[in-house]
């Protein structure tokens, strides 16, 4: 089992994704954050301990002060220096083809999904 990193500046989108992980028991352990600076901020402290990395990220584009496409411009940067490779999904209400485009130009980034999560969705993440 796997650890995930939920960032999203919806607390009802977080809730939700943190029910169906708990429930449908799709990950081991699982940590929120509505601001991505937080999470970049513990992601660059823990480069190199490996166990409190996740394995996968599920990541919101629209977000206020740093959004998704700044968390992955930063991210990049120091991705090298992590002891394990993430992989990141972007999780986003967007339908904007030229998203989906400018997604793909991150190798990291595994996949692009419409919200709503579903289990199935959620689960996708892990192969």
């Amino acid at each position: 089992m796997s650890k995930v990193f939920i960032i999203d500046d919806d607390p009802i989108h977080q809730r939700i994704a943190q029910i169906m992980i708990a429930k449908h028991e799709l990950f081991e352990g699982y940590t929120s954050y509505t601001e991505a600076e937080l999470a970049l901020e513990y992601l660059e402290s823990n480069a190199k301990n490996s166990e409190a990395l996740p394995d996968v990220i599920l990541l919101d584009l629209n977000m206020p002060v740093i959004d998704g496409w700044d968390f992955l411009e930063a991210f990049e940067k120091f991705r090298s220096q992590l002891s394990k490779s993430i992989n990141v999904f972007i999780v986003t209400s967007s339908v904007d083809e030229k998203d989906k485009l400018r997604s793909q130009t991150f190798s990291f980034v595994k996949g692009f999904i419409s919200k709503p999560l579903s289990p199935d969705i959620i689960r996708s993440t892990l192969t």
